[in-house]
């Protein structure tokens, strides 16, 4: 397994290769982009992070973005949304912390070890043999000086040797033992979590209240707020269920394998073949199902078809570029606006659910008597609807342990967690404060499947040593972020 914090070359390496750097900058107004008329965009204790660096940086990670949003390109306002020049900042700015360590600490970088780290380059190789000539070349296509390069790649390999200090500090046996022994400590339970504002929507309201709180203008503010809050509940996009089958590949095998298949498919069996045929991975697992979906989350061209089809049809072979596709449109769901307008009243209504302390206080009392009661009978199916009613979050068959303590998505404090392990299978446990409770039922306890500590050591000492490093890691860059001296451009920001 890789060490979490293994080189970065490819970071350098990998994006300006393949035509990154090249691109002026993919966003306009940092071509000619100058700090105190240098090339600098940042200062960290002295140590410059170029325009270049910045440049290779984020284009980089605008082109990740790229791909993973299906190869549309992003917008300035997205770029500002996600926040990726402050991202990109604050890595470039770390590795300067790191680099500026290895210095302080005297981990010299030896002309050697830089030669043949470049030497060991594949992109610099031809029949296996490192060239020169290519060398050169690709460097000065890109815009660097093999002196720029060089300095690039030292930089690189000290902080492989601050990383290599970090991955070497060790965890005694002991504490893994007693890691293990919290690990495998454990319990099964059943589990539901509610908030006590979910209760809000079941508190009677009258119509004249709702009249009284609409006639009042302050309350206004308040009603566009909500609106904005909840907007994607107003205004929904088109979107279509669908389930497919791919075929991977594009030539003519996968055509005709897509095509044999397309000849005895129905809506009645198409789940159970993709179940078998489909070479989606999760495709074997859930018949092909997709879910819903809005425009823009495929591709383009599976897109284009399946916006295009009926409900209850399918579709001829779609090719993209995982291969060929079938789909199934199971439902479609129109576009949708509702006005604040139209829904002033609805927001009134809960705006005023929400400030019924008593009610809600006295409903969620009635609500844990009766959840408290069905976990004890273990009617796991009425918790079900009570989960769907109060959008509560239920846990069945959860294990727990003492030392991750969490229980699903619920987090133990402390005294919790050593309530809970000193109870009996059949307790039922009520935990939370005043505005999120969560009621455990302790069905059995668990060992650890009969595994002993010793067989686990060897892997527990490797994952604990890794845990461990990357929190030393974390605290010292932590710490030498707040020691140092960083000077930023924010017109970047």
């Amino acid at each position: 397994m890789k060490n979490a914090f293994a080189s970065k070359m490819s970071y350098f390496i990998l994006t300006f290769i393949f035509l990154i750097i090249t691109a002026s900058f993919l966003f306009s107004g940092f071509d000619n982009f100058s700090v105190g008329g240098g090339k600098n965009v940042a200062t960290v204790d002295g140590t410059e992070i170029t325009i270049k660096e910045y440049q290779v940086a984020l284009n980089r990670q605008v082109e990740f973005f790229n791909q993973m949003m299906g190869g549309k390109g992003m917008t300035q306002k997205q770029l500002e949304e996600m926040g990726i020049k402050q991202s990109v900042m604050n890595g470039l700015i770390q590795q300067k912390l790191i680099a500026n360590t290895a210095d302080s600490m005297g981990l010299v970088v030896s002309l050697e070890e830089i030669k043949n780290e470049i030497k060991n380059l594949a992109y610099f190789k031809r029949n296996e043999q490192f060239d020169v000539n290519l060398y050169r070349n690709v460097l000065q296509s890109n815009g660097y000086t093999p002196t720029q390069f060089e300095e690039l790649i030292g930089n690189d390999l000290k902080q492989k040797k601050v990383d290599g200090l970090f991955s070497s500090t060790l965890v005694s046996e002991n504490f893994v033992k007693d890691v293990l022994n919290f690990k495998n400590n454990g319990i099964n339970v059943h589990a539901i979590k509610i908030s006590r504002q979910s209760l809000a929507p079941l508190v009677s309201v009258s119509e004249e209240e709702i009249k009284d709180y609409l006639a009042k203008p302050e309350n206004n503010k308040a009603l566009e707020a909500a609106y904005t809050e909840n907007y994607a509940k107003y205004n929904q996009a088109e979107e279509v269920k669908a389930r497919h089958i791919l075929i991977k590949g594009e030539d003519a095998k996968a055509l005709d394998k897509i095509k044999a298949l397309k000849s005895k498919i129905n809506v009645g069996n198409f789940a159970a073949i993709a179940g078998k045929e489909s070479e989606d991975p999760t495709g074997k697992t859930n018949g092909g199902d997709l879910g819903w979906f809005a425009r823009g989350r495929m591709v383009p061209e599976f897109d284009d078809v399946a916006f295009k089809m009926n409900k209850g049809t399918i579709s001829e072979p779609i090719k993209t570029q995982f291969g060929y596709h079938l789909i199934l449109v199971e439902d479609k769901k129109a576009a949708q606006t509702k006005p604040l307008d139209m829904v002033k009243s609805e927001l009134a209504q809960l705006a005023i659910q929400k400030t019924k302390a008593q009610d809600l206080d006295k409903l969620l009392e009635s609500e844990k008597e009766k959840i408290t009661a069905l976990l004890k009978d273990n009617k796991l199916a009425e918790l079900d609807q009570i989960q769907k009613k109060l959008d509560a979050q239920f846990f069945k068959n959860a294990d727990a342990n003492q030392y991750d303590q969490t229980i699903g998505q619920m987090n133990l404090a402390p005294k919790e967690s050593e309530e809970l392990f000193k109870a009996n299978p059949g307790d039922v446990l009520n935990f939370g404060n005043a505005g999120t409770i969560y009621l455990v039922k302790v069905n059995s306890k668990v060992t650890g499947e009969g595994k002993k500590v010793e067989d686990q050591l060897s892997a527990e000492v490797t994952t604990q040593g890794q845990a461990f490093s990357r929190k030393v890691r974390e605290e010292l860059i932590k710490a030498l972020n707040n020691k140092a001296k960083i000077v930023t451009n924010p017109a970047l920001m």
